[in-house]
């Protein structure tokens, strides 16, 4: 969210101290971030300094159980949920949810480059992820892959409203008209995410636990070089291959592709799987931006302009679109 909620301060910093039991010295608004539906603070404590996500409604509870289980399982690169006074993950203020981590005193690797021995050490966190066992109760608490059938009914949504012969705002006939001008490309996309959907379904896969959002924006790298995986709001019980997409085929360098298998170690890569991940977040992202400027009465027009913006550059060389059309061809076709 990079605009601030309408919530005062003093507000904040009374829901943290109450639930969390900590002493607020200052609290800081960060515009970063890409959920309408999530803000960013930096809170300055007496002796530290946390990260706190304010979110509208109720979090997913698996993004926080499934990140506290693996730390608690010793995987120590996960950032988890600090938990409240009473042993609960997230407190109630209002119509908010708050969520309080240990602020990571590092950077995002987002357009940022990380060394061999990094790639290598992400590698081997991500199997550590893919082995880790849940108990059952925890297992029914995450979503799992549907192959094919999570999109296509809120893309139509999207495209019902779009199809509006009277938009409600500027924002929304814009896009609508970039809508229509990549028709061609959103009929593709959806036609192999069904195909390869009803292929992968078909072929019984083993579910692990799946990030489901980590690419390096995700990533955090501190002072001593090691790496931080957050934001855990994606999480799912999927084949690996919704993970290794970020790695195998977002256009990384081939040493760095290297390197982070040599740390993942032997195993069978499904390329169909790749392609099929490769447009589950085409799909995904055009409901998102679809959503938010067709069916939201709640953004302002910065974050509607960022929506369409972000649209756009899905279509740009070396973006999602492009990257899923290759994992395609790389696929074989089916």
């Amino acid at each position: 969210m990079r605009d601030r909620p309408k919530v005062p301060d003093k507000r904040i910093v009374a829901g943290l101290e109450s639930a969390y039991g900590i002493s607020v010295r200052a609290i800081e608004f960060l515009p970063i971030g890409n959920d309408a539906a999530a803000a960013a603070f930096r809170v300055r404590g007496e002796q530290r300094a946390f990260f706190l996500k304010l979110r509208v409604g109720s979090p997913n509870r698996a993004s926080l159980t499934v990140p506290h289980h693996l730390r608690l399982s010793g995987i120590d690169s996960v950032v988890a949920p600090l938990a409240t006074i009473t042993g609960a993950l997230f407190a109630e203020l209002d119509e908010y949810s708050l969520i309080l981590y240990p602020w990571i005193k590092g950077e995002s690797k987002l357009g940022k480059t990380l060394r061999p021995r990094q790639w290598h050490e992400w590698g081997a966190i991500m199997r550590a992820i893919h082995r880790t066992c849940l108990s059952e109760a925890l297992k029914a608490q995450l979503p799992q892959e549907e192959y094919g059938k999570r999109w296509p009914s809120r893309l139509e949504k999207v495209e019902r409203a779009l199809g509006r012969i009277h938009q409600p705002h500027a924002f929304a006939d814009e896009l609508a008209k970039l809508w229509r001008q990549k028709a061609a490309q959103i009929a593709e996309a959806r036609e192999r995410y069904l195909s390869l959907g009803s292929r992968l379904e078909a072929r019984g896969y083993e579910h692990v636990i799946c990030h489901g959002d980590i690419h390096p924006a995700n990533i955090m790298v501190d002072a001593a070089g090691a790496i931080h995986i957050v934001d855990w709001d994606e999480v799912i019980l999927a084949p690996k291959e919704r993970d290794l997409m970020f790695f195998l085929v977002d256009g990384h360098p081939q040493d760095a592709v290297s390197a982070f298998l040599e740390g993942y170690g032997d195993c069978q890569v499904d390329k169909f799987g790749l392609a099929y991940y490769r447009y589950d977040w085409v799909l995904q992202e055009f409901c998102d931006y679809g959503e938010r400027v067709s069916l939201s009465n709640e953004l302002s027009e910065r974050e509607l302009q960022f929506s369409i913006d972000e649209f756009k550059r899905l279509f740009s060389p070396g973006d999602v679109v492009e990257l899923a059309e290759k994992a395609y061809r790389d696929s074989g076709k089916p």
